[in-house]
C-alpha cells in the first residue's frame, strides 16, 4: 500500500545480522523510492544499554532495548544508519527476549495512531537467527497485534520455519509465534534476498474508470464497473531538475514574439495555432471549446460478430480493461454473466461504441468473454478506426521453403517449448530497463562518490535454457545456408577520408550523372507562400512564378499577417519594397501600403524602419514625388498644408 507504517525489529545479537542488513537495505530502498511517504521506525533488541523514551507510560520491564529510531519519514541517513549495525554492535551484545521488543513495536503504532490516522497499512519485521529466544508469553503480544488496525502483517526473517512437524525449542516458539498472529509470516534470509532483490512497481488501489451501464439493445442494460487489468508502465514521473548536490530549483517560463524586439507576450494572450501547409491558423479558446465533440458517457453494443473475424494485429489498445459488475449489485451480475456465457458458448464477441466521460472522443472497442469456474466477466482492448489502419505491400516470396527446411524449424519450435520450463513465467518478468534505472537511483543513493554499476541484463531478465536447442540451431544453419556477410563499406580514417593524394578528380568527376540533380530540385517542390517563412518562400516564388504573381501573392500574405498581427511583417515588406523598386511594380506595393498603413502595428514598423511609399526618386516613371513620401509616412498635417499653399498661389495667378 501507498501508506504504511513499518516497524523493524532487529536482534543484533543474531548471527545473521550482516544477512539482515542486505534484506533491509533492498528493503527500504523500494520503499523509499516508490512510497516516500512511509514512516520507518526501526528497534534493537539485544542491546547492552536500554533507551525507550519514545514510548509514553511505564516501561520498567523493557531491558536491551533501544527505539533508535521513532515512526518518521525515511531518508539517507537510516540507510546510513542500517549499514553501520554490524560495525556498531556486531560483538558487543547480549541473547535476550525477543517478544517485549514486539511489545515496543505495537505501542509504538497505538500511540502513534492518533497522528497517522489516515496510514493504510501497519507492518512489523523481526530479523532474528534460529537462535532468537521466544518465551512462552507469546499470546498476550500476538493479541496486542490483532486488535492494532488496520491489521499489522507480521514478517519474521532469518531461520527456516518451511518444516513445522520436526521443529523445536525456540523453532518451535517462532513458528507458534507466526502462526498466532492472523496475518504472520516467515521467510529465510534467502527467501528475502530473492523477492527484494529486483525492484516492485508501485502498487495502485483499483478505481473504477467508468461506472455505468452495458447497453445491449432493446432497453435493456446491465450495471458495469471498468476497471484497468493491463497497463505500460512508465518510469518514475517524480524526476525533476535539481542542483548539483540536491537542491530544489524553480522553473520559470516565459514567451516572446518572434520579431526583432523579441516582445513578450502574456501566456493568457495566446492561442493555439495549427499547421496548415506553411500557414499557422490560430484557434481561439472559444474555438477550442467548440471543436471538441459532444458526447454523452456511455457503453452501447453496436453488433456481435465471430471471435476469428477480430485479427489479432486489430487489437491496438495499450490497456485491457475488465468489465465487471457492480459488487453490490447480485442482479445485475447475473445478466453480465449470462451475456459473457453467452458469447462463449458461441464463440463470439461484441462490439461496442465506448465513451469515458461527457464530451470526450468515442472510441471502438471489442469485449470478449471471460468464464471462469467463480466468475464470469468481460475484457475490454481498443479496436482501431480507418485513420488508424496503415496499408502496407509486402513483397511475395521469390521461393517456398523445402521440406527439410519445414522440418528444422518444426524441431526448434518443439525444442523450445515453454511447458517444458513450468519455472519460466513471462507474467513474472520485469522491465529490465526500469530494473537498471532503479538499481542505479538506490546505488548512487547509498554511495554518492562510488561509480555506477555495470549492466548485467541476467541478473533482471533470467531467460530459460533448453536442452538440445544448440543442435537444432545448427542444423537450421545448415539447411538454410546462413552465413556471416561482410560489410562492403570500407571504414576509413578521417585522414584518409579528406586526403587528396592518389586521387583522379577525373574520374571522380565522371561518376557524377547530369540527371542526378535538377534545377527543379534545387529550387524545391512547392511555390506556395506560407506565414512560417514567407521572405524565403517569397525568393523562390519569384524565381518558380516571376516576380508579378509571387508580389501579389506576397501581398495576400501581409495582409493576413496584419489581420492576425503575426511575425515577420517589418521583413515581408522590406523584400517586397525591394523587389517592386528593382522591377517598377510601384503601382502594386503603394496601393497595398495604404491599406496596411491603417493598422496601427504598421504605422510602427514604417516609421521606426523608414519605409515609405515608391517615389520618383526611386523609380523614374513613379507619379509620387519624394516629398509626397516623406508626407506619407510623417502623417496628414504636412502633406495638408502643402494642398492649401498650393490653392493659395493658384488664386493669386486668376
Amino acid at each position: 500500500m501507498s501508506k504504511s507504517k513499518i516497524v523493524l525489529v532487529v536482534d543484533v545479537s543474531s548471527t545473521a545480522l550482516q544477512a539482515a542488513v542486505s534484506v533491509m537495505t533492498q528493503y527500504l530502498s523500494h520503499r523509499l523510492y516508490n512510497y516516500p511517504e512511509n514512516q520507518i521506525a526501526v528497534v534493537l533488541v539485544g542491546t547492552n544499554n536500554t533507551d525507550v523514551s519514545h514510548l509514553t507510560g511505564k516501561s520498567d520491564h523493557f531491558n536491551n532495548i533501544v527505539i533508535s529510531k521513532p515512526l518518521l519519514a525515511g531518508d539517507k541517513s537510516l540507510f546510513d544508519f542500517i549499514q553501520d549495525l554490524p560495525e556498531k554492535y556486531g560483538s558487543d551484545n547480549v541473547r535476550v527476549d525477543l517478544i517485549p521488543a514486539l511489545e515496543v513495536a505495537a505501542r509504538l503504532f497505538h500511540q502513534e495512531k492518533a497522528k497517522t490516522h489516515w496510514m493504510s497499512e501497519n507492518r512489523i519485521m523481526l530479523f532474528t537467527d534460529e537462535n532468537g529466544v521466544i518465551s512462552s508469553n507469546i499470546s498476550y503480544v500476538a493479541k496486542e497485534m490483532n486488535v492494532i488496525k488496520p491489521q499489522i502483517i507480521f514478517k519474521l526473517i532469518g531461520p527456516d520455519l518451511e518444516d513445522s512437524q520436526n521443529l523445536s525449542g525456540n523453532l518451535k516458539e517462532m513458528y507458534n509465534l507466526c502462526a498466532e498472529v492472523e496475518q504472520g509470516e516467515t521467510l529465510s534470509t534467502e527467501d528475502a534476498l530473492t523477492i527484494t532483490r529486483l525492484y516492485k512497481t508501485k502498487k495502485v488501489r483499483q478505481t473504477p474508470t467508468f461506472k455505468g451501464c452495458l447497453e445491449i439493445g432493446g432497453g435493456t442494460k446491465f450495471p458495469v464497473h471498468i476497471v484497468t487489468k493491463i497497463i505500460p508502465t512508465s518510469h518514475q514521473q517524480s524526476l525533476k531538475m535539481c542542483g548539483s548536490t540536491g537542491e530544489t530549483v524553480v522553473r520559470d517560463r516565459v514567451y516572446h514574439l518572434k520579431d526583432e524586439n523579441q516582445t513578450q507576450i502574456d501566456p493568457d494572450c495566446m492561442n493555439k495555432g495549427y499547421r496548415y501547409g506553411k500557414t499557422y491558423i490560430p484557434i481561439s479558446k472559444v474555438d477550442a471549446s467548440l471543436m471538441s465533440m459532444e458526447s454523452e458517457k456511455e457503453l452501447a453494443l453496436i453488433c456481435t460478430t465471430k471471435r476469428s473475424n477480430i485479427r489479432r494485429e486489430e487489437l491496438c489498445g495499450k490497456h485491457a480493461y475488465s468489465v465487471i459488475p457492480p459488487p453490490s449489485d447480485s442482479t445485475g451480475g447475473t445478466g453480465l454473466a449470462a451475456f459473457a456465457t453467452a458469447l462463449r458458448d458461441l464463440d463470439m464477441v461484441a462490439v461496442c461504441r465506448y465513451v469515458k466521460k461527457n464530451d470526450t472522443a468515442p472510441k471502438l472497442c471489442c469485449l470478449f468473454p471471460n468464464v471462469k469456474s467463480y466468475c464470469a466477466t468481460l475484457m475490454m482492448i481498443d479496436l482501431p478506426f480507418s485513420n488508424d489502419i496503415k496499408k502496407a505491400k509486402f513483397p511475395k516470396l521469390r521461393s517456398e521453403p523445402l521440406p527439410e527446411q519445414i522440418s528444422a524449424i518444426d524441431k526448434l519450435i518443439d525444442n523450445m517449448d515453454l511447458s517444458t520450463k513450468p519455472e519460466f513465467k513471462p507474467s513474472e518478468i520485469g522491465d529490465p530497463s526500469i530494473q537498471r534505472r532503479y538499481q542505479c537511483v538506490a546505488h548512487r543513493a547509498l554511495h554518492p562518490v562510488k561509480p555506477l554499476p555495470e549492466m548485467d541484463a541476467a541478473n533482471f531478465f533470467n531467460t530459460p535454457k533448453f536442452e538440445g536447442v544448440e543442435d537444432v540451431a545448427k542444423e537450421c544453419n545448415q539447411v538454410f545456408n546462413i552465413k556471416i556477410v561482410e560489410s562492403k563499406i570500407k571504414k576509413r580514417t578521417a585522414g584518409e577520408m579528406f586526403s587528396t593524394d592518389n586521387v583522379d578528380f577525373k574520374t571522380e568527376i565522371k561518376k557524377i550523372k547530369k540527371e542526378d540533380i535538377s534545377f527543379e530540385d534545387l529550387l524545391g517542390a512547392g511555390a506556395k507562400i506560407g506565414t512560417t517563412t514567407p521572405v524565403q518562400d517569397f525568393q523562390l516564388a519569384c524565381t518558380k512564378l516571376g516576380v508579378q504573381p509571387a508580389c501579389e501573392m506576397m501581398s495576400e500574405v501581409i495582409t493576413k499577417l496584419v489581420e492576425h498581427q503575426g511575425n515577420n511583417i517589418a521583413d515581408c515588406l522590406q523584400s517586397i519594397r525591394q523587389i517592386c523598386v528593382k522591377e517598377s511594380l510601384f503601382e502594386l506595393f503603394n496601393k497595398s501600403l495604404k491599406e496596411w498603413f491603417k493598422s496601427e502595428v504598421v504605422k510602427k514598423i514604417c516609421k521606426e524602419g523608414s519605409l515609405s511609399l515608391i517615389h520618383k526618386g526611386e523609380c523614374s516613371s513613379c507619379p509620387v514625388t519624394e516629398v509626397e513620401s516623406e508626407c506619407f509616412i510623417r502623417g496628414d498635417e504636412l502633406l495638408q498644408a502643402m494642398e492649401e499653399d498650393d490653392d493659395d498661389d493658384l488664386l493669386d495667378m486668376l
